[in-house]
């Protein structure tokens, strides 16, 4: 199909939904993405895959009452049913008395060009000649799996208290797993465009990791001194992200930064911000409920610095906070959260780090992680795909992945270098962009038989 097609008569969708007869409040949102992915396995395309969906959300308030709606009839008449449903549902609903209001006008910040027609137009053909410049740096003995996608997205919010934005942007990723003489080894990447992806670099360097990966030995469990490929590194801020980062879960004292905020929790090599203005950042710069986005600190040289907000924790801090663009749609349990983690680069290059370790272990990616303590940010999983041993500062032979039970904010504490290098990583949560990272001190509490 053709991706891109005349976009929609937003304005006229948008403005039927906030006539809304009977209400004092409106918020519509029309969201329309499309998109394919093409999926590989042994070393051969086995499926395309096209989407494309449009919904309009509504929310409603009436004396304090809210109502969502929602449908896939992203027509003036479509959006209007919805209206007259989230109505309906915020009469039935109890008043919520830390309802802040609907996010009036704002100017929006600029940003680096966001769509790019190409991706957005992508067919199956052009993903199936990246697949293959990614399977022409495989070994001989190998096969590679994984995926490419390709797709764009079109959205526009409005409240009838005058916010009133429309915004277009794209996203192409490649991910693979390389097979090989029982090994494996991973690489990813993700861009606002096809064309800055370079297929047959994570090719190579997925197949350079598999070939290194072959006949592992056994390590004990314990303590080790690590260095952490980006994709590891990603894991620990995907899950800093849902333990820590979040005005809600400080506001109602789940948060790791409880009793934190301007203290040390970290290394002071370690920075990180949610940064969506970032050039280079994939998505719109507004959130789904028309605030704009901006960049938060979160730590800085080490030390609790912020949170993100929607309006709702913005309103529960307090006085002093306001909405830093992280809301998500209503209706929204989970409240804020960062889709554009950065780590700072350091000035370390991934050779300089390891010849910093003695005898340790190099990770190049954690699987399978889940959260057993968010107020301590001890998660578990597993190594996968690439663990080898150092010693002497050199990447040496590999091992068979280990299982770790780790604090993530205890491993940073330990940081003592930063790669130069930031790699955006392909994140169910968004697009984190990480650095390689050298940490003295991490548990590994068993091996694994996968």
């Amino acid at each position: 199909m053709s991706a891109v097609k005349k976009a929609a008569p937003f304005d006229d969708v948008l403005g039927a939904a906030l006539a809304a007869p009977g209400v004092d409040e409106v918020e519509v949102r029309v969201a329309r993405a499309w998109g394919g992915l093409t999926r590989f396995a042994r070393s051969g395309i086995h499926q395309h895959v096209e989407t494309e969906d449009t919904t309009v959300s509504v929310r409603t308030v009436l004396d304090g009452r809210i109502g969502t709606a929602s449908s896939n009839d992203a027509s003036p008449r479509g959006a209007a049913e919805a209206a007259a449903r989230a109505a309906a549902t915020a009469r039935l609903t109890p008043p919520d008395p830390g309802f802040p209001g609907l996010a009036g006008p704002a100017p929006l910040p600029p940003v680096d060009q966001r769509f790019d027609p190409g991706t957005a137009e992508a067919t199956p053909a052009r993903r199936a000649e990246a697949v293959a410049a990614l399977l022409g740096r495989l070994r001989p003995g190998q096969e590679g799996a994984g995926a490419v996608s390709s797709g764009g997205a079109e959205v526009a919010v409005a409240t009838s208290v005058g916010a009133h934005h429309i915004g277009q942007s794209t996203r192409a990723a490649l991910s693979t797993v390389v097979l090989g003489n029982g090994a494996s080894g991973h690489a990813e990447d993700a861009a606002v465009s096809l064309d800055q992806l370079d297929p047959a670099a994570v090719g190579a360097l997925a197949a350079d990791t598999c070939a290194r990966a072959t006949e592992p030995g056994d390590v004990e469990p314990g303590t080790w001194a690590v260095v952490l490929g980006p994709s590891a590194v990603m894991t620990l801020l995907e899950h800093l992200a849902l333990t820590s980062f979040s005005g809600k879960s400080y506001h109602e004292g789940r948060s790791a930064f409880c009793g934190r905020l301007g203290t040390a929790v970290a290394s002071p090599l370690v920075s990180i911000a949610d940064d969506p203005l970032a050039d280079g950042a994939i998505g719109l710069p507004f959130d789904d409920e028309g605030t704009p986005r901006r960049r938060v600190e979160l730590i800085t040289a080490g030390v609790a610095t912020g949170m993100v907000h929607d309006r709702a924790s913005a309103a529960a801090a307090g006085a002093d906070a306001v909405s830093t663009g992280h809301g998500l749609p209503a209706p929204n349990p989970w409240g804020p959260l960062t889709l554009h983690l950065v780590l700072a680069p350091g000035s370390s290059s991934t050779g300089e780090l390891v010849a910093g370790v003695e005898r340790g272990l190099y990770v190049t990616r954690f699987w399978y992680t889940r959260t057993v303590n968010p107020k301590q940010t001890v998660v578990t999983g597993m190594t996968r795909d690439g663990t080898f041993l150092i010693e002497d500062g050199r990447i040496g032979a590999p091992v068979r992945n280990l299982r770790y039970n780790q604090s993530i904010l205890d491993a940073l504490a330990s940081c003592d270098g930063v790669g130069d290098r930031l790699h955006t990583c392909v994140d169910e949560l968004g697009d984190s962009r990480a650095p390689a990272l050298r940490l003295r001190s991490f548990a590994f509490t068993s091996a694994s038989d996968h």
